[in-house]
């Protein structure tokens, strides 16, 4: 959990302006629709004058293959994690994310006319993961974990003050919508 996320600029205008302000920096307009693992990706780190955007790829090698989440109880304590939690944290912003229950039905969770804001952390080498956290209501029926959801004014303490960063670990996400997505999507096309 989370494997799969959804960018999309043209549901929403806050996901659209950060966009906008990567292409500004860098020349690149970043990818919209489904994200998968290994793929490049927006995120929002921490610059010198505030939070900056960029592309980063999602997931890292661990001893055991690619990590792409990291759970928000055990970042701290953790030795691949620990030090990138301190110095490295960042937000991944999304339109959506996608799970499946145990019998491999999928579904997609947003937050009604909102962008999600994921909280993680990325490393020297330019990749991402997304921290995750125990479900809340709308996700305890189909599935053990979620990703740690930020608000919008959550977004700059998350970046720039540690303190502030160890307090959120612990929060409950909000609830989110929850739509079945059986027969409109193949699930080869998702997995």
């Amino acid at each position: 959990m989370c494997g799969r996320y959804q960018f999309s600029t043209a549901v929403n205008r806050a996901l659209e302006a950060l966009a906008r302000r990567l292409e500004r920096s860098t020349g690149t307009r970043p990818q919209t629709g489904d994200v998968a693992p290994s793929s490049s990706a927006l995120i929002v780190v921490q610059g010198a004058a505030g939070p900056k955007v960029c592309l980063r790829t999602w997931g890292w090698t661990g001893q055991n293959g690619q990590i792409i989440n990291a759970r928000a109880e055990t970042v701290t304590e953790k030795p691949l994690f620990r030090d990138n939690f301190a110095r490295h944290r960042c937000v991944i912003p999304a339109s959506s994310f996608y799970e499946w229950d145990g019998a491999r039905h999928p579904y997609r969770f947003a937050l009604a006319g909102e962008p999600l804001y994921l909280a993680g952390i990325c490393n020297a080498e330019g990749r991402f993961v997304i921290l995750t956290t125990a479900p809340n209501g709308c996700m305890r029926p189909i599935h053990d974990r979620m990703p740690l959801i930020l608000r919008p004014e959550e977004v700059r303490p998350w970046l720039g003050d540690t303190g502030a960063a160890l307090a959120l670990l612990g929060k409950i996400p909000p609830e989110l919508s929850r739509e079945s997505l059986d027969g409109q999507l193949r699930l080869d096309e998702l997995a």
